[in-house]
């Protein structure tokens, strides 16, 4: 296994995995096209031009971005707004349109930060590359948002949120990713279905298949509560961990 670190997406993206260095750096080529085409923090690339321009005319926008936006707006739905891609102002992810040919329009003006699933798909977009390359195992993480793949079960640590210097282990999974919210350094949230600043005494891991898909669940769940009728519909888990450290597994 080869382990290298780059820092991206506003945080450390570490690869381990079973790959030459060419391969690795592939993947760290797959991250860095994500950020910056989707981060919210620069002046160019789609998010931008979204948020500059698509309430007065529709722009068009590349193919991942428009995959980001789609699944962002099902979740959205599914979620009753509990997760939301838009900032406030007024606007909600139903403000959002997707048009034909990757076409994006605003329907009123709004702004877009994708920081909520982008990174999930950073990590996607990864693994799908490393697989490409012929990788049979591995581990991407950006971080917390991660993703194991091959055929060796892998484990998954969450830090406790009380207590970042420790962690509690999740059930061992392969093929799964997993994406983290918490009240790590007293963090908070805010509900985007009425704008409520929550704060958060634990943290919540969702587990599925995709890690765009973990990365926003854990924002609705951290809104909305575990709702198994939610997860149950993207064939996801949330693992919760309270203020003092106890993990409260889902179910099986």
């Amino acid at each position: 296994m080869r382990t290298r670190a780059r820092p991206l997406l506003g945080t450390i993206v570490a690869i381990r995995a079973e790959a030459t260095d060419a391969a690795i750096d592939a993947a760290f080529g797959a991250v860095a096209r994500v950020h910056a085409l989707m981060s919210a923090h620069s002046d160019a690339g789609d998010i931008a031009a979204v948020n500059a321009g698509a309430w007065r005319r529709p722009v068009t926008v590349d193919a991942w971005t428009f995959r980001v936006l789609a699944a962002a707006l099902r979740i959205g739905r599914a979620s009753g707004g509990a997760f939301d891609p838009t900032l406030g102002r007024g606007a909600t992810y139903a403000d959002v349109e997707l048009l034909p040919d990757r076409r994006v329009r605003l329907r009123r003006r709004a702004r877009l930060d994708l920081g909520g699933i982008a990174k999930g798909l950073a990590v996607d977009r990864a693994v799908e590359v490393l697989r490409r390359w012929g990788a049979p195992a591995g581990c991407v993480n950006a971080g917390g948002d991660l993703r194991f793949f091959g055929n060796t079960p892998q484990v998954a640590r969450v830090r406790l949120p009380s207590a970042p210097s420790l962690s509690v282990a999740l059930p061992a999974a392969r093929e799964q990713a997993f994406a983290t919210s918490g009240a790590y350094f007293g963090g908070t949230h805010v509900d985007p279905r009425d704008g409520r600043r929550l704060r958060l005494r634990g943290s919540v891991t969702v587990s599925a298949h995709s890690c765009m898909l973990a990365d926003a669940l854990t924002k609705a769940v951290a809104a909305a509560g575990r709702a198994p009728g939610l997860l149950a519909r993207f064939r996801a888990r949330a693992y919760l961990v309270d203020g003092r450290g106890t993990l409260h597994a889902p179910r099986h």
